[in-house]
C-alpha cells in the first residue's frame, strides 16, 4: 500500500467517524427536543465527547428557552376585581 493510498484511507476512515458522530448528536439533540441544526457544531472525538458536548448544549439551550418564555408572560397574574355583569336573557320565557 502506498503512502498515498493510506492518506486517502485515513481521510476516508476520519470522514466516516465524523459522519457517525454528526449523526449521534443529531439523534441526541432531536431526543431532547433541540433543533437538529446544531449537530454539525457538537460533533466530538468520540462517542463520549460528542454525548457530552450534547448534553451540555441541550441544559444551556433549554435554560435559555426558560428564560425567554418566562421574560415574555406578565409579572403579575390578572386580578378580576368584580364579576362579569350578567347577561339578560333572550328568548321565550314561560307565562305563569
Amino acid at each position: 500500500m502506498t503512502d498515498e493510498e493510506r492518506q486517502e484511507l485515513e481521510t476516508l476512515r476520519a470522514e466516516k467517524l465524523r459522519r457517525n458522530q454528526s449523526e449521534r448528536a443529531a439523534a441526541a439533540l432531536s431526543a431532547a427536543g433541540a433543533p437538529k441544526e446544531f449537530a454539525t457544531l457538537l460533533t466530538g472525538s468520540d462517542d463520549a465527547d460528542t454525548d457530552r458536548r450534547v448534553q451540555e448544549f441541550c441544559g444551556v439551550y433549554q435554560a435559555s428557552l426558560a428564560a425567554d418564555v418566562k421574560s415574555r408572560l406578565p409579572q403579575q397574574p390578572p386580578v378580576v376585581t368584580s364579576p362579569p355583569p350578567q347577561r339578560p336573557r333572550r328568548g321565550i320565557q314561560r307565562i305563569r
